[in-house]
C-alpha cells in the first residue's frame, strides 16, 4: 500500500494542474481575504473585527475544499480519460487497493491545501486586522483552521469517488459544481433547509464557519460526523463501482 501511495503522489506531483491549482487558490485567497478586510463595513458587509466579517476573512475553506474536489476527480477520472488506468491495473491488479490509495492521497492532498490555504489567510489577515486595531479576533481561529482540513480532506476524498462513478472528468467537475452551487446552494438551502444540512456542502459550511452563518446548521461536532460519513459511503460506493466495472 505504501508503494502504491507513492506512486499516486508521484502522479500528483507530475500533474499540471497540481501547479495550476496551487496558483488559483494563492491569487484568490490572497485577493479575498484583503478585499474582504478592505471593503468591510461598506456596502452592507459586516463591520471589520466582528464574528462575521472575520468569519467571512477565513472562508477560505469554500476555495480549497473544490479545488480539492477537482483534483480529486482527476486523480482517477483523468486515468479512465488518458487511458493510464490499463497500465495501473496491471502493475496492482487488485483495484481495490488502487482506490484505496487514491482515496488516501487525496484526502492527504486536500488536507494539505486546506491546511495551507487557512494559513495563508490567517497570516495576512492578522496584521492587517492589527494594522486597522483589530487585535483579538472574536473566533475560534484554531478549531477554524482544522475545520478547513477536514473539509478539504473529505472532498478530496469525495471527488475521487465521483471520478470512480462518472470516469470522465469533465462531466464529473461541472455535475459537481452544477450539485453543489445551483442545487445544494441556490435551491435545497433556500426551499429545503432542514435537508440541505445534512448534505455534504451544508455539512462543510457548518464545520468551517461560525456565527449567523453557522447559525441555522447542524453543531460542528454533527457535522464533522456527517461530512466523514458522506466522504465513506461515497468510497464505498466507489470501490464497488471500480471492482465491478470493465474497463473499455
Amino acid at each position: 500500500m505504501k508503494t502504491l501511495i507513492k506512486a499516486e503522489l508521484l502522479k500528483l506531483r507530475t500533474t499540471p494542474g497540481l501547479i495550476i491549482s496551487a496558483a488559483v487558490i494563492g491569487v484568490l485567497t490572497v485577493v479575498g481575504t484583503v478585499t474582504n478586510i478592505q471593503l468591510a463595513g461598506r456596502s452592507g458587509a459586516p463591520a471589520l473585527g466582528t464574528v462575521e466579517n472575520v468569519n467571512k476573512v477565513f472562508s477560505v475553506a469554500a476555495l480549497s475544499t473544490m479545488v480539492a474536489l477537482a483534483i480529486g476527480i482527476v486523480m482517477l477520472a483523468g486515468e479512465y480519460r488518458h487511458r493510464t488506468i490499463i497500465t495501473t491495473y496491471l502493475a496492482e491488479p487488485r483495484r481495490g487497493r488502487v482506490v484505496v490509495a487514491k482515496l488516501v492521497t487525496a484526502g492527504l492532498y486536500g488536507a494539505v491545501v486546506g491546511a495551507v490555504t487557512f494559513g495563508l489567510a490567517v497570516a495576512i489577515a492578522v496584521p492587517m486586522f492589527a494594522a486597522k486595531g483589530v487585535h483579538h479576533l472574536p473566533v475560534d481561529v484554531v478549531r477554524m483552521w482544522w475545520a478547513a482540513v477536514l473539509a478539504s480532506a473529505c472532498y478530496g476524498v469525495l471527488g475521487v469517488a465521483l471520478g470512480a462513478v462518472a470516469r470522465n472528468t469533465v462531466g464529473a467537475i461541472v455535475g459537481a459544481v452544477i450539485w453543489v452551487q445551483a442545487i445544494e446552494v441556490g435551491i435545497l438551502q433556500s426551499s429545503i433547509p432542514s435537508l440541505a444540512k445534512w448534505l455534504p456542502t451544508g455539512a462543510a459550511v457548518a464545520v468551517t464557519s461560525t456565527g449567523k452563518t453557522a447559525a441555522h446548521l447542524l453543531p460542528v461536532g454533527v457535522a464533522a460526523l456527517v461530512l466523514v460519513v458522506w466522504a465513506g459511503l461515497l468510497s464505498t460506493l466507489a470501490a464497488r463501482f471500480t471492482i465491478n466495472r470493465e474497463v473499455r
